[in-house]
Parts: structure tokens; C-alpha cells; sequence
């Protein structure tokens, strides 16, 4: 039994021809390329040989065209000359001269990570903290939310916005105004 990855690249060649790419394997190791990061706002769509390039057996001077998350375009914009740089190193000449971003919204945005449910004991701490609200809902509610915001729990450090113990009178400045 055979695997269609072996027949892949006959497969898509005539495709990605059609889209100006010489190697299907641009399109492929796209991640590899660019590197992880870059490659979750964007994609390589195609690429744009001027007319003398035709001919030629390794093409030169071509337009990579990029579409990238229209939030992240202008971040795109900033690194044309690394993405230039690495495609053509990773092609082995010095094919793509210049790099189009297209602004678009069809780019999948990166995954956002899973968040964990807080600790049943922070919770808890959080739950005894809010001792004086009657409602009980209300009380869960703002639990969670401070299990949120300080997942190891409520704290009485001088630099929370509770109050402030273990001062006999306020700090004042150490400068001298006259």
C-alpha cells in the first residue's frame, strides 16, 4: 500500500506552477521559513515573475505575495526584508526581490491557549474573603474573579488594593518640599 504524500508532489505541482511558485515545498515548509511565529499571521499565496523571467532556468527578481492578518499586516510589513532573506536562502539563489503584503481577514487567527479553571482553594480563600455579602451568587461570582485576577489568592501585601496593615501612621515622601 502506497501513501498519497509520496504522490503529493506530482499531484500539486501543475497547481502550485499556476501560483508562480517554483517548489511546492515554499508553500509546505512555510513554518520551517519564516519561522512559527510569523507563520500564524500569515500564508504565501503566490508569486509574481516579471516578463524576462520566463525563460530564465532559476528564476530571479520575483514578488512573493504574502496575506497576513489585517492586525498583524503592519508586523509583516517590518520584517519583508528577513522574509526575503530567508525565502531566498531557503531556495538556495536570489529569487524573490521584493515581498506584497495583502491585508486580509481569511488568515486563521493563532490558536488561544486553554485556560485552567482555578483552584478549588483559591476559591475557597477567595469565598472566605468575601465573608460580608449576603447573596450568594454574587459572592461566587467574585470568587472567580479574583481567583482570575490572583490565581495564589488574596494577599494583604502594602501593595494590594485592600488595606493597608502593619502601619502606624501613612508612608510619607522622603523629599523635602518648602
Amino acid at each position: 500500500m502506497e501513501s498519497l504524500n509520496k504522490h503529493f508532489s506530482v499531484l500539486a505541482k501543475a497547481a502550485f506552477q499556476r501560483h508562480g511558485f517554483a517548489s511546492e515545498q515554499l508553500a509546505a515548509q512555510w513554518a520551517v521559513i519564516v519561522g512559527p511565529e510569523l507563520a500564524k499571521a500569515t500564508s504565501p499565496e503566490k508569486i509574481k515573475w516579471p516578463q524576462t523571467a520566463q525563460s530564465q532556468s532559476q528564476k530571479l527578481g520575483g514578488t512573493l505575495v504574502i496575506r497576513a492578518q489585517a492586525g498583524r499586516a503592519l508586523d509583516v510589513h517590518y520584517e519583508i526584508t528577513r522574509i526575503i532573506e530567508k525565502v531566498n536562502q531557503f531556495l538556495g539563489y536570489g529569487a524573490i526581490s521584493a515581498v506584497k503584503v495583502l491585508a486580509t481577514a481569511d488568515v486563521p487567527p493563532p490558536p488561544t491557549p486553554a485556560k485552567r479553571p482555578p483552584r478549588p482553594e483559591t476559591l475557597a480563600a477567595w469565598g472566605q474573603e468575601m465573608g460580608g455579602i449576603e447573596d450568594d451568587e454574587l459572592k461566587a461570582a467574585l470568587a472567580r474573579l479574583g481567583a482570575e485576577l490572583s490565581p495564589k489568592g488574596p494577599t494583604h501585601s502594602p501593595f494590594s488594593t485592600g488595606e493597608i496593615r502593619g502601619f502606624d501612621h501613612p508612608p510619607t515622601s522622603s523629599r523635602k518640599f518648602t
